[in-house]
């Protein structure tokens, strides 16, 4: 919707061309900066609508960045989560000229030798690929474990310890993550757990009243005080419930059906 300074998306998932306002969610685009900038890898933690991937995007804009959504990956194994991360790398930088096997291997193969490749030695391939993008960069996987009731989810959560130890000194991946699924992988997975600890960034599991204002006037100033009485009367809404809501909700409208006190 865009009118009288309004543009709150239909349906109001991450995109580079969506805002991100309030403090708590500034601060985890910062943080998760600082520590893709140190660690091999960074957990961004939050409910399901609470901005987990409009973050995400976020830390791309300040970073050399490849965002990967998982949902476009079939099956969630180590080969496809390689493969998928190695196209989008010779995507961007494989027309450099540069002598490389994986991108020659791509050339001949198409992404069937990518994902060969990445069924042999998915370390290698990796490697050789980031060899390409010459500086550090940051590989967001969102989606990667989007249940904890996946009937595969050790063998998905074992991708992470896998590429934890693929020890790539100029790669950190950035895996987004629901409360419930992190919960189940430190109770279950000690080493992973362990390392998890330091390396967590968690959005704010309901809307702060004094974070309200700056989130909503990033896409409709003029909604704000609707916003404050819908967070009132709902103060679990998630952040997409209560775009969804302004969307298709006019002011007037809920002020008279709301009471005054």
């Amino acid at each position: 919707m865009s009118l009288n300074g309004c543009n709150i998306p239909k349906w109001p998932v991450a995109g580079d061309g969506f805002k991100l306002g309030g403090r708590s969610w500034q601060w985890a685009v910062e943080a998760l900066v600082k520590l893709t900038s140190t660690f091999p890898m960074a957990i961004l933690l939050g409910r399901a609508g609470m901005g987990k991937s409009q973050v995400a995007y976020e830390v791309c804009k300040k970073t050399n960045c490849i965002y990967v959504d998982l949902t476009e990956v079939g099956e969630r194994n180590m080969a496809n989560v390689v493969a998928i991360v190695v196209w989008r790398l010779l995507s961007r930088y494989g027309d450099k000229g540069v002598r490389n096997r994986v991108a020659e291997a791509y050339k001949k193969f198409g992404y069937e030798g990518l994902l060969s490749l990445a069924k042999g030695d998915p370390a290698w391939t990796l490697r050789s690929a980031l060899e390409l993008a010459g500086g550090r960069t940051i590989i967001v996987l969102d989606e990667l474990l989007p249940s904890a009731e996946d009937p595969k989810f050790f063998e998905v959560a074992y991708i992470l310890h896998r590429i934890r130890n693929m020890h790539l000194s100029n790669a950190s991946f950035l895996v987004t993550m629901l409360p419930e699924v992190y919960e189940k992988i430190v109770e279950r997975i000690p080493p992973l757990g362990n390392f998890f600890i330091h390396i967590t960034v968690q959005l704010p599991d309901v809307i702060p009243e004094d974070e309200v204002d700056d989130i909503i006037s990033a896409y409709c100033p003029e909604k704000v005080e609707l916003a404050r009485k819908i967070l009132a009367e709902r103060p679990d809404i998630t952040v997409r419930e209560l775009l969804l809501e302004l969307n298709n909700m006019p002011s007037r409208r809920y002020v008279e059906l709301v009471p005054a006190d």
